[in-house]
Order: C-alpha cells, then structure tokens, then sequence
C-alpha cells in the first residue's frame, strides 16, 4: 500500500505540473499530423500547379530559368512532395522563399518560413512553447518525463489487483455518477491509448534528446555507434585544381549521378569558402505505410566528390532504426491513414486526462476539507 500511495503521488504531482505544457503539445501535434492535405488545402494557389505539363524539360533547364529571371544564385531547391506540387526555392542573400509553377514558369514570393506560416508557427508552439531553446528543452524533458513516469504510474495504479475489477476495468461506466464517469474516463481511456501516447512521447523525445534517444537505442540493440566524423568534413579550395565552386547546373549534374531509382528531395547550395553541398533523396513523393527511406549525401563544393553518405542501410542497426522508423512513429505515419487518425485523436487525451485528473484531485481534496470542517 504505501508504493502505490507513493506511485500515486508522484503521479498526481507530475500530472499537475505539465498538464498544461502536454496539452499545448498534443493539441498542435494532432493538427500536425495532416500538415500535408491541410497545407495543400490552405496553400493550394501555390502549392498546384496549373497544367500537368512541364515548360522546362529537366531540373536543370529551371534552375537556369530561375537565376536568369530573378538575377541572383540559388541556394536551395526543394522538390515537389506531400501534396506540394511546385517547386520551391531560396536565393543567396534573401530571407524568402519562393514558389515556381514549372507548367508557366510563374514564381511567388513565399515568405521567410519554408511552407505554410499557420504550421510553421504550430510546428513552432509544438516544439518550443514559441519561447525558443529554453522551450525545446521544457517540451523534451516534458515529453520525457510523460512516456516513462506519467504513463508508466498511470498504467500501474490503473491495475486491477482483483478478479472481480478485471471486467470493469476496460470500459466506461456511463450510467453511474458523474464522479464515477470521470474516474472510468482518465483510467480506461488512458489504458486504452497507453501505447501510442508512449511512442509520441518517446520520439518526441528524440527531438531534443537525440543523442540520448540514440545510445538507449544503440545499448538495447547491441549496435556500434554512429560515426559522425565524416559529417564534419569541408570542402577543399583548389579541389583537383578547380578554383571556382560548382554552379547550380553542374551541382544538379552530379546530383543527377546518385540514387536515380529515388526521388529528389532537396538541394543546398552554399557560399562559405569550406562549405559542402547536400543532396537529399527519399523514396516516396507522398506519405505511405511503412519505413521512411531518406537519403543524405555531403559533396565537396568544388569537384561534387561525395564526402559523406547517409543511407539507412549502410548505417549501424541502431541508427538505421532511428533514421527509418522516427518520423513515421512519431507522426503516426507507419500504419497509413489508420494510424493517423488514430495519432491525431490521441493528441487529445492529454488534454482529458489533464482534466479529469484535475477533477479526481480536486475532488478528494474538497472532500478532505468537508470532513475537517465536520469535526470542528
């Protein structure tokens, strides 16, 4: 009795104090999770485009058209994806980002955030509470401290210890008291979505605690760690003679040498003296059931030579784990639309269960005082 007054505690406590910060965080992730259709929806005048036709015949034709017509260099494409069907790109010395439609060579101004500002600033109060590092930090210790004590007591306390409570345990008494009903509702219901809260708190974890996240994964695994050097790499000045960095043009050229079986994802430029180029590479163009299969290669800014790679199934046991299962699990993507769904009404239950444990609390502590003033 006195470890599960004990558990009970830590759990009331715990609860009462991130209530809020888990809510906030459920609430922008359940609207996060159908980013792409709702984006697509809200951003439709620049994310269609308006034939099916292309006016350039390769990527390469509409890089030169964009530098041509807006007189700077490229520092980034991004190809069309998740419901996007235009290209957006950004300039050397400009804060924007610009949206072209290749079927008219139509380009729009954008603005400073990559993709749609309403979930940009979602994304943002999902991750940093809008309040920047100290808000990173406050989410992942929040999200840290939900998977593995909240739902952990939670999952304890709400153990039927009796036979006679086993059948009544799994579901909601909805014709009893109003005191009973929300009882049922923040035990069963958190029982019942025990295991996709834990794996959003999990991986939401790994956001800001990656490097932990990622020794946990690596010790359970039995897997060598990753072996990030080769990121660190830079570009050579003078690489086999060459004095001058590639143009976007020859960068596409050697973009266009690897993976060709994926689809392009995106492509980074850069202007610093030792900077490199990043190709990225993914498997599916739209969101699917399954692994996420993301490619990432470094090159050297002078000769395109491959400095670095990172494919999943060149990556220790571990990694790969972390590379091709972190963003489906955590944005509900790995099952389809089942699990979607099911991610988007599950970032709700903090919310109840932040109000029903309220109320369980409150409760037994008006029923203290009533019975303090009884034997005044």
């Amino acid at each position: 009795m006195r470890l599960k007054k004990a558990v009970r505690k830590i759990h009331l406590w715990f609860g009462l104090a991130s209530g809020l910060i888990l809510s906030v965080i459920g609430i922008t992730g359940s609207i996060y999770v159908f980013e792409p259709e709702l984006a697509a929806f809200l951003e439709r005048d620049l994310y269609q485009t308006q034939d099916s036709k292309d006016l350039f015949k390769d990527d390469i034709a509409l890089a030169t058209y964009i530098e041509n017509k807006t007189n700077k260099s490229i520092e980034s494409i991004q190809w069309p994806k998740r419901g996007r069907d235009t290209y957006i790109f950004k300039l050397f010395n400009d804060k924007n980002w610009y949206y072209i439609d290749q079927s008219t060579g139509k380009i729009t101004k954008g603005g400073e955030a990559l993709g749609n500002l309403f979930f940009g600033f979602i994304l943002d109060l999902h991750t940093t509470l809008t309040v920047g590092d100290t808000g990173r930090i406050i989410t992942g210790t929040a999200s840290l401290l939900f998977a593995l004590l909240m739902l952990t007591t939670g999952l304890y306390l709400w153990y039927p210890n009796h036979k006679g409570r086993r059948k009544t345990s799994f579901k909601i008494k909805w014709k009893s008291s109003s005191k009973r009903r929300n009882y049922d509702l923040h035990n069963v219901i958190g029982f019942y979505f025990f295991i996709p809260l834990f794996l959003v708190g999990i991986t939401g974890t790994a956001f800001y605690f990656d490097d932990e996240v990622q020794w946990a994964i690596d010790t359970i695994t039995f897997s060598e760690p990753l072996d990030k050097s080769l990121w660190t790499q830079e570009s050579t000045i003078l690489h086999f003679g060459k004095k001058n960095k590639l143009t976007i043009q020859e960068a596409l050229l050697e973009m266009n040498k690897h993976y060709v079986e994926l689809y392009k994802r995106n492509l980074w430029m850069t202007d610093e003296v030792s900077g490199t180029l990043s190709f990225a590479y993914q498997k599916n163009i739209e969101i699917y059931a399954g692994a996420d299969t993301r490619v990432f290669l470094k090159a050297d800014a002078y000769s395109g030579q491959i400095l670095a790679e990172r494919n999943p199934k060149n990556l220790p046991l571990g990694s790969a784990i972390m590379e091709k299962w972190h963003l489906p699990i955590h944005f509900g993507e790995f099952g389809g639309l089942f699990t979607r769904v099911l991610w988007f009404v599950a970032g709700f239950i903090p919310v109840l269960l932040t109000y029903t444990g309220f109320k369980i609390w409150y409760g037994k502590k008006n029923k203290k005082r009533l019975r303090y003033k009884s034997f005044r």
